[in-house]
């Protein structure tokens, strides 16, 4: 336990917290302090109404961020992609089972098959712009991508970066990093850790 005890050396004191999974969440840290809202629902990114697609979204809207930039997202993308044709490695397993697991979606893309990775490219560009109005209105010093969809790597950090280069402004976004998380699913597990360590003893 000792050594998570100094993971935040490196933190900024406004951070955002990404978590890129089968959903799409976001966690806030405003001057130090945990952002949660008047009601505790603070970060609902996956929520924000950006895109004009017409997809429904599990909280029956329309058009939220989620349904252009999550795991939901790239299983429909790359489904639709194969109904209408597309060649991939994953193109007999869709044939015989009917449906594909996220899982083997992001073994694909770990795997260079290349109808997945550009995929997830699309996946990085459309997060990159709800970064980019995030960046805009909190200017944070540091946002931090997690969530099961980082196996990509590159393929996905480098449009998210490319479309908050474009879209966010430059005098604002120039002392924002954006980095992927390096503790992998084990995130969730330490936040908890933490929160709890907080509500219970305030440390």
């Amino acid at each position: 336990y000792g050594e998570y005890m100094n993971l935040g050396k490196k933190a900024d004191s406004n951070m955002i917290a990404i978590n890129l999974s089968w959903g799409l969440g976001m966690g806030m840290i405003l001057d130090g302090q945990l952002y949660y809202g008047k009601s505790g629902f603070s970060g609902e990114i996956g929520h924000f109404p950006l895109l004009n697609n017409d997809v429904m979204c599990r909280c029956g809207k329309v058009g939220c961020l989620e349904t252009g930039a999550s795991g939901s997202a790239l299983h429909r993308m790359l489904i639709e992609k194969l109904k209408e044709g597309r060649r991939s490695s994953l193109s007999r397993l869709y044939k015989e089972h009917g449906d594909l697991e996220l899982s083997e979606i992001l073994r694909a893309v770990q795997n260079g098959d290349v109808l997945a990775i550009e995929c997830i490219g699309e996946i990085g560009e459309t997060l990159g712009r709800g970064i980019s109005g995030i960046i805009n209105i909190f200017n944070p010093g540091l946002v931090i991508i997690g969530g099961r969809l980082i196996v990509g790597k590159d393929h996905l950090i480098l449009p998210i970066r490319t479309a908050v280069n474009r879209l966010s402004m430059e005098r604002v976004s120039a002392d924002t990093k954006i980095r992927l998380s390096t503790l992998g699913r084990k995130a969730i597990s330490i936040g908890d850790c933490f929160l709890a360590r907080k509500k219970l003893l305030g440390i």
